[in-house]
């Protein structure tokens, strides 16, 4: 099933498997792909599913997969890799797709939630300072209980194919942070025979809560240290501005979106006015009502006392007066969090 190609910036790695595709293709089809992949076997999904594979290559993985029954997107930045992967394997459940990490821009288009995804021999290609966003995107592209295969390089390489070191510890970092299991490791040598070249296979599945949550609030929940309920109060404003008004938000294209600050204040009040007006504290310094609560300024505190009738915030429904409205400038999720909006994972 052919796609629309991607016009992508030149990058060297590309360059340099676009330059000897064919006599890669070759010796990469010499290995079975289920020898290679043997530490993963029985952690990938039982029932026919969607598996993305990134930086398919020849397209030998991506065939043992969709021999398994799976649907495979085959993610491949190098031209002459994926004609290459065409010829080899003309499977019709491999869907080939020009894209690269960190960004993953066409995959993420798709809209699609995979059952798995695999990176074999990719991570190392990936400058340091890009992996955090790469990880968040392919985190992003996870069903809840998918599983993410990842298998690092370890020793030197030709210059020209831009290599950069690799470990474990990393990748136990980044799945801490968007709270991620690690749910097995295994080290290998090289099946090629190269004494200096090491593998480290790395499993990780997102866990399923039943809930589909991001990882942003899941690595909020999970990592955050919290006194008070404000972040998640803010959390759940954004979330049911997602749920019930995901038209007023607008893409910026930077990974980043603005959401109208009015309505951001106006979930947060019918959270919280109920709450605070039934005096439950929200912080340890909170006793009762509004003392000790930082963003109880003169306006929310005329709502408790009715100088502003709150059963519009609350309930959605006018009382008869019409409440002055929070202003709807954007809010711009910053890359310093601030009390409006958090900081984007």
């Amino acid at each position: 099933m052919p796609d629309s190609p991607l016009t992508l910036p030149p990058d060297k790695a590309i360059a340099w498997y676009d330059g000897r595709a064919e006599r890669l293709a070759n010796q990469y089809e010499t290995f079975a792909a289920g020898d290679v992949h043997a530490w993963l076997t029985d952690l990938l999904p039982v029932a026919p599913g969607l598996i993305l594979d990134v930086g398919a290559g020849s397209g030998r993985d991506a065939a043992w997969l969709a021999a398994q029954g799976h649907e495979v997107l085959a993610v491949e930045p190098s031209g002459s890799m994926r004609q290459q992967g065409q010829r080899l394997h003309g499977d019709t459940r491999i869907r080939w797709l020009e894209d690269r990490l960190p960004a993953l821009t066409a995959t993420l288009r798709l809209g699609l939630a995979a059952d798995a995804i695999l990176l074999s021999g990719v991570w190392q290609h990936i400058a340091p300072a890009d992996r955090p966003r790469a990880f968040r995107k392919l985190v992003a592209l996870l069903k809840s209980g998918g599983l993410l295969a990842i298998t690092l390089r370890h020793g030197p390489a030709e210059p020209e194919r831009d290599i950069h070191p690799v470990s474990l510890a990393e990748i136990e970092t980044l799945a801490r942070a968007h709270g991620v299991a690690v749910v097995r490791t295994a080290e290998a040598a090289d099946a090629m025979g190269r004494a200096d070249v090491t593998w480290t296979h790395v499993a990780l599945r997102l866990p399923d809560d039943g809930t589909g949550a991001l990882p942003l609030l899941r690595h909020a929940i999970l990592n955050d240290q919290k006194s008070a309920t404000y972040k998640l109060g803010l959390l759940r404003a954004l979330c049911r501005a997602a749920d019930g008004a995901a038209g007023l938000a607008q893409d910026t294209g930077s990974d980043e979106v603005t959401v109208p600050l009015g309505l951001v204040a106006l979930n947060w009040l019918r959270l919280y006015l109920p709450l605070v007006s039934a005096d439950l504290p929200q912080s340890p310094a909170n006793q009762r009502q509004a003392e000790g609560l930082g963003f109880a300024k003169a306006g929310f505190r005329a709502l408790l006392v009715g100088v502003v009738s709150p059963s519009i915030f609350v309930s959605g429904r006018s009382s008869g007066r019409t409440p002055r409205m929070p202003s709807m400038r954007p809010c711009v999720r910053p890359r310093t969090p601030s009390p409006a909006c958090p900081r984007p994972t």
